[in-house]
């Protein structure tokens, strides 16, 4: 069945999608990273902030004069005298405080310290002495958002102890005690079906002396022979299955696409696998594009004929078409101007020839003419 021509599309349209095909690859780049700084945010960052906020070791932040002068009368006891008659005018001062006043009774401007009458860490004590808010519930004064000093001193703590901890489990007794930390959450019923699953994946991406190396890139026949499927080279198959077919076996995990996260894993003689010359992006660049991001060392000129048609639009044949016949046409010219030079070297070699011909003839009648005119 011939195969519908395609549609042509106009500038407006082309102009709009070389825009995406700029753009999107920004967009979700930005998008990755965005989201995994927000995994990181809630459950490293801020875990981190709230762990050094549990440890309180400064007292309540003392309420400013102009806190104190703010808040209405009701929020301070009636002063007496020496006779024990109140005293007409209030007295606004910390001492007297009847109740501790709540974040929505402050200023607007003092919000974003810390809520009176709670004890603070170290880390808000630095907020309250260079006046950098955090955003407090106006009732209960839970913290809601975090200022940036917060995110930043927490990344700065989370990376270093993510790198002592790792100096610490390179020595001997890191190792004991990491192993001993293993041992009792292998023993926790439900943790223990899931940790050495979640262990050993990462230490299969993040791990420098890992059992299987990921790193060979090869092509299987899969799902039947005569179809090839990119391949990745885990391991070297299992003994019993290598003993009984007699031949040296590979342990093969093919991808699925769009998604290589999910794929099969098979055991194969090691003669029917080929590798292929391309690194483990390259490959999976290719597995999760359907094929249209293929290396450059792997990319074949398309033959002719239906190949060709199913590569090509049929505007790009249609450019190449005119350019050859432009070729040709080039090529015509050239040609009649050759025949055209060639017919003008020829008339002018004829032209030459009857002017010496004619000398010669007048030359001729010359000497003719001479011995007629002796003889008188």
């Amino acid at each position: 069945m011939a195969a519908k021509p395609k549609r042509k599309t106009g500038p407006i349209t082309r102009a709009f999608l070389k825009g995406l095909s700029i753009i999107l690859p920004a967009i979700i780049t930005i998008a990755i990273f965005a989201w995994a700084w927000d995994i990181l945010r809630v459950y490293v960052v801020e875990s981190t902030i709230q762990a050094i906020d549990a440890v309180k070791v400064y007292p309540a932040r003392k309420l400013s004069d102009e806190e104190l002068q703010y808040l209405p009368d009701e929020f301070f006891n009636v002063v007496k005298n020496g006779n024990g008659e109140p005293v007409p005018e209030v007295i606004h001062a910390e001492i007297n405080l009847k109740r501790t006043p709540r974040v929505m009774d402050l200023p607007v401007a003092y919000h974003g310290m810390t809520p009176p009458g709670k004890e603070r860490s170290v880390l808000q004590a630095i907020l309250d002495a260079n006046k950098w808010s955090r955003e407090y519930d106006p009732v209960s004064g839970r913290v809601v958002s975090y200022n940036w000093f917060d995110y930043l001193l927490a990344s700065v703590l989370g990376l270093t102890l993510v790198v002592l901890l790792g100096f610490l489990a390179r020595n001997f007794i890191g190792r004991r005690f990491v192993a001993l930390l293993e041992w009792f959450v292998t023993r926790v019923p439900v943790v223990r079906s899931i940790y050495p699953h979640a262990k050993q994946l990462v230490e299969f991406f993040f791990t420098d002396n890992k059992a299987i190396e990921f790193d060979t890139v090869a092509v299987c026949e899969y799902p039947r022979h005569g179809l090839w499927s990119i391949c990745f080279v885990t391991g070297a198959g299992l003994k019993t299955i290598q003993d009984h077919i007699g031949q040296r076996t590979v342990t093969v995990y093919v991808p699925s696409s769009p998604a290589p996260m999910t794929g099969y894993t098979m055991i194969l003689p090691a003669d029917d696998v080929i590798q292929v010359d391309m690194s483990v992006e390259e490959a999976m660049k290719f597995v999760i594009s359907g094929g249209v991001l293929a290396p450059k060392d792997e990319l074949i000129r398309p033959a002719s004929g239906p190949q060709y048609a199913l590569t090509r639009t049929i505007n790009e044949q249609i450019r190449k078409r005119q350019t050859a016949i432009l070729q040709k046409s080039r090529a015509l010219k050239k040609i009649e101007q050759e025949v055209t030079d060639e017919s003008d070297k020829d008339s002018k070699e004829e032209k030459k020839e009857e002017k010496s011909e004619a000398e010669t003839r007048e030359v001729e009648v010359k000497k003719d003419e001479q011995p007629a005119g002796e003889e008188k």
